[in-house]
């Protein structure tokens, strides 16, 4: 994310998103109410005495849309958000969507009333980001194995591919180094200098591969680590960054960040230790100042009381965590009711 322009004044701050995760974090930053400025492409007005049946073509200009609604659709890599058109050089108060795409590197203009503080660390978390890589697993066995990446909105599929070594039908038609071959050639695509790639998966084949990847594509191995899961597929990845597989290679990334914050929460939980849960008891733990660390889900802190949390927290100088209820350790957290907080002692009722 680049930020090319900011006047907290006005309440503009000016952006460009830069990859999948930065509209990621956009959809987190912008809600209901706020004004958007695009560029976007409108069907051109037409004066009566044109023809009816011509075809128009659709003109490119600068909108300013109230946001009414928002969607994340990390598969399409877009960012739609709806609203009426409040600025622009025609159809004032119609409805339009934009999209928004990290590949046109286009300006996205942002105006709100006020700035939470959270949102511009969100920000400037984004900024921090922007020569961050995400992580390239391969996760595999014997049989099958699955290519994702871990970006900072969660883990997204890419492949699996099967090394089809059992069954008369593919017998001698496929030989181990077809199979790697195969998961190679998938790699490529996603597997930059910069990008770490993560081996994970069970038995020896994890190592084979790495053994034969390093002899015919050595490039591709830079840099590499190699993990022993208890699974393969995509339950492989998600126990290794449970593990803090990926804490290891980048300490800045979102999921593996918030991941291990959950499930150290549910640790101490199962120990009963210096921590609580619950809106009523997180609030009495913050009101008596005994809080060193909030957990709060995103769906939550957009909410009055969640606001009032987070002030709750600001003013007694309490560290905060917005948890992201999309990926997995997210949801398991929203089941318990989105919020948590680790103690500096134990509160005895």
């Amino acid at each position: 994310m680049q930020i090319v322009f900011k006047d907290l004044r006005k309440g503009e701050i000016k952006v460009i998103p830069e990859n999948l995760d930065d509209l990621w974090h956009l959809y987190n930053i912008i809600q209901e109410g706020d004004l958007v400025r695009a560029v976007t492409f409108r069907t051109g007005e037409q004066s009566d005495d044109k023809i009816r049946s011509k075809k128009i073509e659709k003109v490119r200009m600068m909108l300013g849309i109230r946001v009414e609604k928002k969607g994340f659709h990390e598969f399409s890599d877009r960012l739609r958000i709806q609203g009426t058109i409040e600025e622009g050089p025609q159809a004032l108060g119609s409805y339009h969507t934009l999209n928004i795409t990290a590949e046109e590197m286009e300006k996205l203009t942002i105006v709100k009333e006020w700035w939470e503080q959270h949102d511009l660390d969100r920000l400037e978390e984004a900024v921090r980001q922007r020569t961050q890589p995400f992580l390239l697993f391969v996760s595999l066995d014997e049989d099958t194995a699955t290519i994702a990446v871990l970006r900072q909105s969660g883990v997204q599929w890419i492949a699996d591919i099967d090394s089809h070594r059992s069954g008369k039908m593919y017998e001698g038609v496929s030989t181990e180094s077809e199979y790697y071959g195969d998961i190679i050639s998938v790699m490529k695509t996603y597997k930059k200098p910069d990008v770490p790639l993560i081996v994970v998966g069970t038995g020896f084949a994890r190592e084979h591969f790495v053994k034969y990847g390093k002899d015919k594509e050595p490039e591709l191995f830079t840099p590499y680590t190699v993990l022993s899961t208890g699974s393969a597929g995509l339950n492989g990845v998600h126990e290794a960054i449970k593990l803090g597989v990926a804490d290891k290679v980048t300490k800045e990334n979102r999921v593996s960040f918030e991941t291990q914050l959950v499930e150290k929460l549910f640790e101490e939980i199962r120990k009963e230790g210096l921590v609580t849960y619950g809106k009523k008891e997180v609030a009495g733990a913050l009101n008596r100042g005994a809080v060193v660390h909030l957990l709060i889900a995103d769906t939550l802190v957009r909410s009055k009381e969640g606001e009032r949390l987070l002030d709750l927290a600001r003013k007694t100088n309490s560290k905060f965590t917005i948890i992201n209820v999309l990926h997995d350790a997210g949801k398991k957290f929203e089941g318990i009711g989105g919020i948590g907080a680790f103690l500096r002692y134990k509160i005895v009722e």
